[in-house]
């Protein structure tokens, strides 16, 4: 393997609105230690993969105001290790930036795109299913995705359907959004779907390809100034760049649209994307009434509930059963536990009234 082959690219950039009150725009989930683990989700998932790739290989693409954030939480990181986006215009314009950036100092380079919100509890099987990515795309056109075998009818996840082979690797025959519950029960019937980390392994030229083919317009844009990257220039660049590029995810824009795709699947990976309230108690410890408890607590007659607080606030709750109740720098949050994803909409009301936006 030549030196500088391997490269790491964490996406830190998000807001978290459905985690609010605790993800908010100051300070996004990302920075937090949501689980009580000592570490922020973006300093556990550095951690995660130090053994597999080199931490001076490693980018992290997030936005202006959270670049001293980033650099807080991971001091080894040099100032050219931190990508900040003008706006958020979703992954595929993130990812491409960080791909170019890499492309113009090691052409022959490969890469894991990441989020920086997961979890996985399973670090051995994890470490080997990314390094038999890494094998398994060295030498092709090929793209990767990091798959795990859905055990439970899950709708906050993407899935992907796969045929059915003896090895690891799959190939991919169908990318399906969020689906219904329904549906997410037929597919784990089914047998042959797996949940969407969203975790992406292949080479920076067969990246940059795939923009070529699928998104030629957000291409031609970071083709015109990429010659403009890691020079005095690349700031202004950057900055009228991102006035015309489009919002679009990377799943989205490329992944349900190329044909190159394999997906690397895993079985127990103790994973979670932690991208809903939902999604965290389904990671965090359960007493024997089925009810994460974190913090100040006191649930009586209380079941199958995530109850959050922090400071010495204490809350308390009688004859209650599938809630999430989280308490958070003078906010308090309550849903049902299956209406997780609506946190989102909750937000976006909020943005509607001047004195209540000031919370998120």
């Amino acid at each position: 393997m030549q030196p500088h082959n391997e490269h790491l690219i964490i996406m830190a950039g998000g807001t978290g609105q459905r985690c609010w009150p605790l993800s908010r725009q100051a300070r996004p989930k990302q920075f937090h230690d949501p689980l009580g683990q000592g570490r922020s989700l973006l300093q556990a998932t550095a951690a995660r993969f130090a053994n597999i790739i080199a931490p001076p290989n490693t980018w992290v693409v997030t936005q202006s105001p959270y670049a001293e954030a980033t650099k807080s939480h991971l001091p080894f990181l040099k100032e050219q290790q931190i990508l900040c986006e003008p706006t958020a215009n979703n992954t595929a314009p993130c990812i491409a930036y960080t791909c170019y950036k890499i492309a113009a100092k090691y052409p022959k380079a490969q890469v894991v795109v990441t989020p920086a919100d997961h979890v996985v509890q399973h670090v051995a099987p994890f470490t080997q299913a990314i390094r038999d990515a890494l094998i398994a795309t060295a030498q092709t056109d090929r793209l990767a995705i990091l798959g795990v075998r859905c055990t439970s009818p899950a709708t906050g996840y993407g899935y992907i359907a796969f045929e059915e082979q003896e090895s690891t690797i799959k190939n991919v025959s169908q990318f399906v959004e969020k689906p219904t519950l329904a549906k997410a029960q037929a597919y784990l019937a089914q047998g042959n779907y797996a949940w969407n980390t969203g975790i992406v392994i292949g080479n920076v030229a067969t990246l940059m390809h795939q923009y070529q083919e699928h998104l030629p317009a957000l291409w031609h844009g970071f083709e015109q100034g990429k010659h403009l990257l890691n020079t005095s220039q690349e700031h202004a660049f950057i900055e009228e760049l991102y006035q015309s590029l489009p919002q679009v995810s990377f799943d989205h824009g490329i992944l349900e649209k190329t044909s190159n795709l394999l997906l690397v699947l895993s079985d127990d990976l103790g994973w979670s994307d932690i991208g809903t309230w939902q999604a965290l108690y389904e990671s965090m410890g359960k007493d024997q009434h089925g009810n994460a408890l974190q913090g100040n607590v006191a649930a009586l007659a209380t079941q199958n509930c995530m109850i959050k607080g922090t400071g010495n606030t204490l809350i308390a709750t009688y004859g209650v059963k599938d809630l999430i109740i989280v308490q958070h720098d003078h906010v308090v949050m309550i849903c049902p536990k299956d209406q997780a994803q609506q946190v989102k909409a909750l937000v976006k009301h909020l943005a509607t009234t001047q004195e209540q936006a000031a919370y998120l």
